[in-house]
């Protein structure tokens, strides 16, 4: 059964050191990024969506 998991295992375990995107966002970074997120939203510290995109020139 195991042997069936070996694909997927192959795509998420990278085998070298040099298969490794050192452009990636580490995970510990992504989690607390996404914790400080909730937060925020949990606690009303958000950017109203009419706001948002003020200030970014689409052209």
């Amino acid at each position: 059964m195991l042997d069936a998991l070996e694909p997927i295992n192959d795509m998420l375990v990278p085998k070298e050191a040099e298969e490794v995107d050192p452009y990636d966002t580490p995970v510990e970074e992504i989690k607390a990024s996404l914790r400080r997120a909730l937060h925020d939203a949990k606690t009303g510290q958000r950017l109203p969506l009419s706001q948002m995109w003020e200030g970014i020139d689409t052209e």
